[in-house]
């Protein structure tokens, strides 16, 4: 459907921003009303002053029966109402072939870089750029960040994380590590387009973010909804794995790509091979090499945490920081540059220890502090 007005801000793909900020005043949820939410937004191109955000895009686009219809349903589902494929360009504010290029041609918009892996080797960072991530995390927000989720997810959702991942596993006696192999890499466009077909967008609309989030047919280990849409599309696994877990009266989470069972039975193969045909039937595989069975003698990691002390980083770990932040206070002016590192382990060590967190952002802060006057 043509928009009825002709103010639509044309950008080239090399300048890749508008010229007003794309960004949210808040983020959604479930009860979000998107009448007042669409109106906060600042887009280039202003909304009638309406409460009635429906009637605000039929002022703009000659829309049917059929796709007024299908944005109240939307609406009704606190979802943005894309009925069709040039609201969504209309309300950034740009043309429909810009944001049909990022769509059509996304590896014209992204950078690919290597970063090295803790395990060894590296892994391939495909980060989108600036205009093509500011879409992307209005996709997240908007769209995938409040969709519901078993209650084993804890990576990459809110109000949960590592530690939260962790905590059922500390009183087990046992433990069983199963990695998934080349997790975004193996979830393609199939798999995107029916996540946004089953939230209810039209076919044109669906293909149309499907292109926006995926790179090569594939999620980009990178894009700020590679996360949230693996999450989604693994979770009819979780579901299967939650009540496997309780048959074997043990515990299940998953953080990302690695799964874990905790309890006091004793693991065996059977286990593994059990876990590894319901994911192979799913069309995902497991890394044989990252499958660790653990007892109550062996140090217990679960992302990075260890479960048989109280959930915290390795002690290792733990005192490299200690020894890092005693020369940051001895000598400051020898951390130059390295201030905000040294605030996100303060930030990170607040989860489990808030006194040591203060003293260590005190130190931190000393070191920006030096590093500003310079």
């Amino acid at each position: 459907m043509r928009s009825k007005s002709k103010r639509l801000l044309c950008i080239s793909p090399r300048i890749g921003a508008p010229r007003t900020p794309i960004r949210a005043t808040g983020r959604g949820n479930r009860n979000t009303d998107w009448s007042i939410v669409m109106y906060r937004l600042p887009f280039a191109i202003s909304l009638d002053k309406t409460p009635d955000l429906l009637k605000a895009i039929q002022s703009e686009f000659v829309l049917d029966s059929a796709h007024i219809a299908i944005a109240r349903k939307l609406l009704e589902s606190h979802l943005p109402p894309l009925a069709t494929p040039h609201i969504l360009p209309y309300l950034f504010g740009i043309s429909h072939s810009l944001l049909l290029s990022m769509s059509r041609n996304p590896e014209h918009y992204y950078r690919t870089y290597r970063v090295p892996k803790a395990s060894g080797g590296y892994r391939n960072i495909e980060a989108p750029r600036r205009f093509l991530k500011m879409v992307q995390r209005w996709i997240y927000d908007y769209i995938l960040a409040n969709r519901p989720l078993p209650p084993s997810v804890h990576g990459f959702v809110r109000a949960r994380d590592i530690f939260s991942n962790v905590q059922p596993h500390l009183v087990s006696k046992n433990i069983m590590v199963i990695d998934i192999k080349d997790f975004f890499p193996n979830i393609n466009q199939r798999h995107v387009k029916q996540v946004f077909k089953e939230l209810g967008f039209p076919v044109k609309v669906t293909i149309m973010l499907t292109g926006l989030c995926t790179l090569a047919e594939r999620l980009p280990q990178g894009a700020p909804t590679s996360p949230a849409l693996a999450n989604i599309v693994f979770s009819p696994v979780d579901e299967q794995l939650i009540p496997l877990a309780r048959q074997w009266q043990c515990e299940y989470t998953r953080y990302a790509d690695d799964l874990v069972f905790s309890g006091n039975i004793s693991f065996t193969a059977q286990h593994r091979l059990h876990v590894t045909r319901l994911i192979r039937h799913a069309g995902f595989a497991i890394n044989p090499k990252k499958v660790r069975i653990i007892g109550s003698g062996g140090r217990q990691i679960v992302a990075g945490l260890v479960a048989n002390e109280k959930g915290l980083p390795p002690r290792p770990k733990r005192m490299r920081w200690r020894a890092t932040f005693h020369q940051a206070s001895l000598n400051p002016a020898s951390f130059e540059g390295q201030g905000l590192r040294l605030l996100g382990i303060a930030a990170f060590v607040n989860k489990y220890d808030s006194i040591l967190s203060q003293r260590y952002k005190e130190i931190a802060r000393g070191v920006t502090k030096l590093e500003s006057h310079r």
